[in-house]
């Protein structure tokens, strides 16, 4: 067990630190986990990388005030982690809210970033037809009769015990989700990165889009591909969670991606 405090704020980030490699992957979770949600990831990565996994301000076990809930502090909690931990760069591999993190670590700390895994997110990136889709999520939910925007309409009829330690897992972030107001500054105009900025990322980026995703749906992640200059799309069989519904495929398509980026 390990922590590393942002300088500013005083708020202790629990992180893990796992695998030998010389090479690091630096697992950033989505709104609805924390650090364990990557216990199909981390025990696969472990053998060929040092895997780094945190629990983001407000989750799991890096608690914080309301106030002290900052999405603007998300990266420099990530430089925090990879300084107590020793670490120069990592592959950032990043579902869901964690592409707030990974995005803005690779804009404002790019020499930190070696390459970009952006899992069912834009990413905190502004991009018109996103935002939207954040804005309609709920109503497709409904109308699929989804247990959660975050998981396929049909797992829990699938894997009733996976969608049941989905709901365990995302009970333990209770001050993120405190009232849900402060997860809503995720959705603040200040959160977000501008278009024409996330267009310079200058980094291999992989985008993993789910074929069922209630949030942000393949047409959405390809809309934002097309502001990117280096990336690939790959497309899983999965609801929102892919690294949880479909670790198999979400494994191998992250193996195929950081094998072509290794030793550069």
């Amino acid at each position: 067990m390990a922590f590393a405090t942002h300088a500013d704020s005083a708020v202790d980030i629990y992180y893990t630190d796992t695998g030998v490699g010389p090479e690091v992957i630096f697992f950033c979770h989505g709104a609805g986990g924390n650090s364990t949600s990557w216990w199909q990831q981390i025990p696969v990565f472990a053998d060929s990388y040092r895997c780094l996994a945190h629990d983001h301000r407000g989750f799991g076990r890096s608690p914080c005030t309301p106030e002290q809930f900052r999405v603007d502090a998300f990266a420099d909690d990530a430089v925090a982690v990879l300084d107590a931990a020793g670490v120069s760069s990592a592959h950032f591999v990043c579902q869901s809210m964690g592409g707030w993190t990974g995005v803005r670590m690779a804009l404002n700390h790019p020499g930190r970033v070696r390459s970009l895994v952006l899992s069912d997110t834009i990413g905190g990136i502004a991009l018109p037809s996103g935002m939207e889709s954040m804005r309609t999520m709920d109503a497709r939910a409904r109308a699929a009769g989804a247990l959660t925007p975050a998981l396929a309409a049909d797992y829990p009829q699938r894997n009733p015990t996976g969608a049941f330690l989905y709901q365990e897992l995302s009970a333990f972030n209770s001050v993120a989700f405190a009232g849900r107001g402060p997860l809503q500054k995720l959705f603040e105009p200040e959160s977000f990165v501008p278009l024409d900025v996330a267009s310079r990322l200058n980094l291999p980026v992989l985008i993993l889009a789910s074929t069922q995703d209630l949030i942000w749906p393949p047409e959405v992640l390809r809309d934002l591909a097309g502001h990117l200059p280096d990336v690939r799309v790959v497309e899983i069989a999965s609801g929102h969670s892919p690294y949880f519904e479909n670790p198999d495929a979400f494994n191998l398509a992250v193996t195929q991606f950081l094998n072509t980026q290794s030793g550069s």
